[in-house]
């Protein structure tokens, strides 16, 4: 459990501080169509706003967009984020992550510097000042030629992140694309507690986000799958009202139930969704918010399989105690102790039993969490492979209290389980026979 929380929380570490940040706010037609003209207006305005929410940590604005990125030997397509470098390292840890010591954070390349990836260097067979060609279009269309400079290569735990993301200064994409100075197209927010999102992300959408079922939305949804039930209802509620996402939510699980809403939420948000567009780090990665479903399933899936096997050795041990004992019960018995004694008794030696190995158990495993927790655990010769899948090669095992807590309990059930077929072949032991048995 430990080691499988460690590779999570590494994953999500890396993710959260580096890929997506906690919470990012985007115009809602960018997050439908991500074209370079739909933008969030008055930018700084709203992040000087969004500052004062208890618990931010950081904030940035970004740029965004698609281009391909040519070398003289190479060509590559690539995401190209603008990003504001003093702010950004407040939020991402990837100017941690830079491979050497020619490498530098936006600095040491005045006119037009590019931060690349180990797997994006690779392809294009570039290195530190090698100049690199960007072909993309403006807002309007028109096509942008610009050359830039490596001014650093950085590497992640994640491989795909590397070869899809290219880094340039906000400024620098403000004059190629003609930004006016109050735009961006993303809004990164850190919390504090990364992953404690929930209550904040309620608040934004209440303030910024707003719903209407109308034609184009209808259009949406008839295009999407949505079913037929559904599809009625919204028809029905199809008028010029505005609705917070509070109203919008409460209104959509009262006509069609709070199983149809939860399963088609992310649909019936898209369909009629406008100003801005809040997501916190489990809908940006949606893998993430899986594999943790999937961690979970899984951590008690192994724990129940060892559970059985610790309930069968307790039926096996105490089955044997028992028969060994076979006069001793009956001697109890036939001296008066009543059967639900004989019952007990065997139920709490079978709980003590299993709660002293249990015990002996956890106290080796919290003595070997703790130094694995300092030292990590290296898979650096798994490294190429859990790169692929965005994991890091050394992990931090880590298990909680309640893990602890939560496992003493499932041992003392497992024992008490255990238990009940060899005390009920004790207690239907006859005295006169249990006695005379040698």
């Amino acid at each position: 459990m430990a080691f499988m929380n460690g590779l999570l929380m590494g994953r999500l570490n890396d993710a959260i501080k580096i890929e997506v940040a906690s919470i990012q706010l985007h115009n809602a037609a960018f997050m439908e169509n991500d074209e370079i003209q739909y933008t969030i207006r008055n930018v700084d305005a709203k992040m000087d706003s969004l500052a004062k929410y208890h618990g931010v940590e950081a904030i940035t604005k970004r740029f965004r967009t698609d281009a391909m990125i040519n070398s003289n030997r190479s060509a590559a397509g690539a995401t190209i984020i603008g990003v504001v470098p003093d702010q950004e390292k407040r939020i991402s840890e990837l100017y941690t992550h830079l491979v050497d010591s020619t490498s530098r954070y936006f600095e040491g390349i005045k006119r037009r510097p590019i931060l690349i990836g180990k797997k994006m260097a690779d392809k294009l067979k570039v290195h530190v000042r090698s100049k690199l060609l960007i072909n993309t279009v403006d807002a309007d269309g028109n096509a942008i030629r610009e050359v830039f400079r490596v001014v650093g290569i950085f590497k992640t735990q994640n491989a795909g992140f590397d070869e899809m993301n290219v880094f340039i200064r906000f400024s620098d994409a403000q004059k190629i694309f003609h930004l006016k100075n109050d735009e961006a197209h993303e809004i990164a927010i850190l919390m504090k507690d990364m992953m404690a999102t929930e209550n904040i992300v309620v608040k934004l959408k209440n303030k910024y986000t707003s719903y209407r079922i109308d034609d184009k939305a209808l259009l949406k949804a008839r295009n999407d799958s949505i079913p037929v039930s559904i599809y009625k209802v919204l028809e029905n509620l199809k008028s010029d009202s505005v609705y917070s996402f509070s109203r919008y939510e409460s209104l959509l699980t009262q006509k069609i139930g709070t199983e149809n809403y939860a399963a088609y939420k992310k649909q019936l948000s898209a369909l009629s969704e406008s100003g801005l567009n809040v997501a916190e780090w489990k809908n940006l990665s949606p893998e993430l918010a899986m594999q943790s479903t999937w961690l979970d399933l899984m951590l008690y899936v192994f724990v129940g399989i060892i559970l059985a096997a610790l309930g069968f050795g307790i039926v096996n041990t105490m089955l044997m105690a028992v028969l060994e004992r076979v006069r001793e019960i009956g001697m109890l018995i036939a001296i008066g102790m009543n059967r639900k004694r004989v019952f007990s008794m065997i139920v709490l030696e079978t709980v003590f039993l299993s709660l002293t190995g249990g015990f002996v158990g956890m106290l080796l495993a919290w003595g070997t969490v703790s130094v694995l927790s300092r030292t990590g655990v290296n898979m650096s010769q798994f490294s190429e492979g859990m790169e692929a899948l965005g994991y890091p090669s050394l992990t931090y095992p880590s298990v909680s209290m309640s893990d602890y807590i939560t496992i003493t309990v499932m041992v003392v059930i497992t024992g008490i389980l255990a238990a009940i077929y060899p005390a009920l072949h004790a207690i239907r032991l006859k005295p006169a026979e249990a006695i005379r048995k040698e």
